[in-house]
């Protein structure tokens, strides 16, 4: 990490360098990535990524890089290094950071982009995104009971992993945790824990009768949520199983 910002605050276009996730927050470890934001102060992002790629492969021997597009100008570089920890680096136009979020640890910043926080209540959830993650862990699980009596194990495994997950989120908001749409991440990471009966909703390899059990106890948990978004019509029309099924 020392030799990235060591690089970006020497770079004149690199206008300034956040590290976040646990090493930004300071709880990282020896098996952390380097989860990282870069701000560049010219137009063309997308020209500068190959000068980028370049610098940080110099760090050590490298396994393999890769770049998604999060939009028309970010892009996130991904590189694994063959001993040490993989490098998570969001390169992004440096007017499009207003401060800097929380747990996270401004390393380089000549343009002062990062000088003010960025209050944490900007990632808690609306009502309707609330509503969104209920309705949509609702029929993932009816999902996860189409697809178990089909016979589709792998399927309705998918199905139910991600009810689960929106479960999670949702969990994650009521306990006001910092960023609550990543779920068991952020639970985890305040150190808060998740209701023992949510283990009961695991399935064992190929066990398509389980997933009837699995799908009524996830249900009971969304319950409040449920009642609080008057979604129990949902529930009932989308698969009568989920209450009344095996």
């Amino acid at each position: 990490m020392g030799r990235l910002a060591q690089w970006a605050a020497a770079t004149d276009w690199v206008g300034w360098l956040e590290l976040g996730g646990s090493l930004g927050r300071g709880a990282g470890d020896e098996l952390s990535d380097i989860d990282a934001g870069m701000g560049l102060t010219i137009e063309d992002v997308e020209g500068k990524l190959d000068a980028i790629e370049e610098n940080v492969t110099r760090f050590g021997p490298v396994a393999g890089t890769l770049r998604q597009h999060f939009g028309p100008d970010t892009t996130h570089l991904i590189v694994v290094y063959r001993h040490g920890p993989q490098l998570s680096l969001v390169v992004s136009p440096a007017s499009s950071r207003s401060g800097l979020p929380p747990e996270a640890t401004a390393l380089v910043d000549k343009v002062d982009r990062l000088a003010t926080p960025i209050d944490r209540s900007r990632w808690d959830p609306t009502s309707d995104t609330r509503r969104e993650w209920t309705f949509l862990a609702c029929i993932t699980a009816g999902d996860a009971l189409k697809h178990a009596g089909r016979g589709q194990f792998w399927r309705a495994f998918a199905s139910l992993s991600t009810a689960r997950d929106h479960y999670l989120q949702l969990l994650a908001a009521d306990e006001h945790v910092i960023f609550p749409q990543f779920g068991a991440v952020s639970l985890e990471n305040a150190g808060l824990p998740v209701p023992s009966r949510l283990a009961d909703t695991l399935i064992g390899s190929g066990d398509l009768e389980s997933f009837g059990r699995a799908v009524r106890i996830l249900v009971d948990l969304l319950q409040p949520y449920i009642g609080e978004h008057d979604l129990d019509q949902l529930v009932t029309a989308i698969r009568p199983a989920i209450r009344d099924g095996p």
